[in-house]
């Protein structure tokens, strides 16, 4: 069965201004419909075009959306950091009460850290729902150059070995294919 509005000839004006948040009575004296049905058909956008409503806030807003999903990302990570940060806490003030043989605020405070998994894994469930692009890269990160510092100086009296492992390095880094385990031709004289 189909509802009031989803028949009724002002149905886009109606659905903007529920996507605007006007208020349902002035909606529903507006356009002649009930507040119910306002509402229900308000449920069922939500549910079933979310992003017109976020277009809509977007143009009302004067954001692209694009800067609206960049701000998004940006206010869950720092979400999620604060989420981190209190974790941590509230792990160590459980730690602190186990240490002091304290069970009963030990048992409090690992309540406390359980809520915070679940709120996490709430999150998670809900960034599993959009979908979020994100890049690692390794080769520009500070870790990678130290590791590769670190072999290279490993091999400073392998000449030879060194050679082999700083091109294979220059290959991983670069975005070629995975690198080649190659043998030196001294080793390979050798063996």
């Amino acid at each position: 069965m189909k509802s009031t509005i989803d028949k009724h000839p002002d149905r886009p004006a109606i659905e903007s201004g529920l996507a605007r948040r006007v208020a349902l009575r002035k909606l529903g004296k507006r356009f002649g419909v009930s507040i119910d049905a306002l509402h229900r058909h308000k449920k069922k956008l939500l549910r079933d075009a979310p992003e017109m409503f976020l277009a809509v806030q977007a143009r009302d807003w004067k954001v692209k959306p694009e800067e609206l999903e960049a701000l998004r990302l940006e206010t869950s990570e720092g979400w999620l950091a604060n989420v981190r940060a209190d974790l941590g806490k509230v792990l160590y003030f459980r730690d602190v009460c186990i240490s002091d043989g304290d069970m009963q605020a030990a048992a409090q405070w690992t309540g406390h850290a359980r809520k915070y998994f679940e709120m996490i894994g709430h999150a998670a469930e809900q960034l599993k729902a959009h979908s979020i692009n994100v890049q690692n890269n390794f080769y520009n990160s500070p870790d990678y150059w130290l590791i590769q510092n670190a072999i290279l100086a490993a091999l400073a009296d392998h000449p030879a070995a060194r050679a082999d492992v700083l091109r294979a390095l220059e290959g991983v880094g670069s975005g070629a294919g995975p690198a080649m385990i190659t043998v030196s031709p001294a080793v390979q004289a050798a063996a």
